[in-house]
């Protein structure tokens, strides 16, 4: 749902952009929670799936923000594919 927010607003590259941040953040945490917080697949089981699933909001708000503010479409682009 937030995805598809953000991928309106964005042009072709900021598209691709958004992606490849996103899934470069969600990597990058899941390896800081295996690595650092000594999180296993156990405890994702259990009760860690609330941090995972925050961690990845996160990471999709932070890629969004940065791709919109990089290679949002003109404004003239957003008008005429509302019409």
């Amino acid at each position: 749902m937030l995805d598809r927010l953000f991928l309106r607003k964005l042009t072709h590259k900021g598209k691709i952009a958004y992606w490849i941040i996103q899934l470069v953040l969600d990597a990058l945490f899941i390896g800081y929670l295996f690595i650092f917080m000594d999180y296993n697949l156990d405890r994702f089981a259990g009760d860690g799936y609330g941090i995972v699933i925050g961690g990845v909001i996160a990471a999709m708000l932070i890629s969004g923000v940065i791709c919109l503010a990089l290679w949002k479409k003109p404004e003239k682009e957003l008008h005429s594919q509302q019409d």
